[in-house]
């Protein structure tokens, strides 16, 4: 999944892996439910990727990763 966050007049592009999306919430593969789940989890990527980018873990073109790794579970 692909969003975009503002850092003050400059736009960023968040790229969340479908991993991470697993982590957070479990689906069947192929199940089509990507989009309902990012929407759902929207805060929660946000939240991950702004940390992120407070840290300067940016990749080479300018995005911010959140991936796998980046999520943890909360049961």
């Amino acid at each position: 999944m692909k969003f975009a966050m503002r850092d003050g007049g400059v736009l960023v592009s968040i790229l969340v892996a479908h991993a991470a999306l697993q982590v957070i919430e479990w689906s069947p593969p192929g199940s089509g439910d990507y989009l309902a789940r990012f929407e759902k989890h929207r805060d929660r990527l946000e939240r991950i990727a702004g940390k992120k980018h407070l840290r300067g873990q940016i990749e080479a073109d300018g995005s911010i990763l959140v991936q796998r790794s980046d999520v943890q579970v909360v049961r």
